[in-house]
């Protein structure tokens, strides 16, 4: 495989499969795929060299491919969003002939992301000795409850480097928390690291992947945003968001 300079990407696993929303990439927000809000906010970023669509289904392809991405065929099989990235990442390298220096995993159901939420992950993910960086958005118990087990919680050192994330109230006292936005940059290396990874006891226990990397050793950054996600996990996240489009707070 060629050298080139240093190249990043970006990759939207968007699966057809989900439990809780069937054919959920597909639906449409205000008349738009929720995969295609993706990809332009990605775009309007304007910090990507490359930007991939990971999924199984040759509708989300078709849809990635019209709105500007290059749609990656992946096993329907995989066990996460980390796979499904790491595939499709190694079927276009093999395709363009050089490798990535940084991929970004950018969730297929976040079609609010906000463009410099992606610019600050890039600039953490650039610096000298990050391996995995990710975001996190500080909260109060006045503002968001911090029970609800679908906003997963983060505590860090002092550093800046994750110690835990949770999906239960974390610290457990009633004062401010920092709300984990579901992003991560990689150095192309350690993406290929982790794959090799296996499943952790608190991985299992809190049903999130990161702990099996923090449990293996390794390290998070976790950088600040202020902007709110709004991340649709049910049809009804996705009818409350459109009420919110309609009455103007959200475009």
């Amino acid at each position: 495989m060629s050298e080139r300079s240093a190249t990043l990407v970006a990759v939207i696993p968007a699966r057809i499969g989900s439990t809780r929303f069937p054919e959920k990439p597909l639906a449409l927000i205000a008349g738009i795929p929720m995969v295609a809000r993706v990809i332009q906010r990605v775009q309007e970023s304007g910090s990507f060299d490359h930007i991939l669509v990971a999924t199984d289904d040759k509708r989300i392809a078709e849809i990635a491919s019209e709105a500007g991405a290059d749609a990656v065929m992946t096993d329907p099989e995989l066990a996460n969003g980390t796979l499904r990235c790491h595939a499709a990442l190694c079927q276009w390298e093999a395709k363009v002939g050089f490798k990535a220096t940084w991929v970004v995993n950018v969730q297929g159901d976040e079609p609010f992301v906000h463009p410099e939420q992606l610019q600050k992950l890039v600039q953490l993910i650039r610096k000298t000795g990050t391996s995995i960086a990710t975001l996190a958005r500080p909260n109060s118990s006045i503002e968001s409850n911090p029970a609800n087990t679908n906003r997963v919680k983060v505590v860090c050192d002092l550093n800046g480097n994750a110690l835990y994330f949770s999906r239960m109230p974390l610290p457990s006292s009633s004062g401010p928390w920092l709300e984990h936005v579901g992003l991560y940059g990689f150095a192309r290396g350690t993406l290929e690291a982790l794959t090799q990874l296996h499943p952790t006891a608190l991985e299992k226990a809190e049903r999130l992947e990161q702990l099996r990397w923090l449990e293996h050793g390794w390290k998070i950054l976790v950088g600040r945003t202020v902007h709110l996600t709004h991340a649709i996990d049910t049809p009804e996240d996705l009818k409350a968001l459109e009420s919110r489009i309609a009455r103007g707070e959200l475009v």
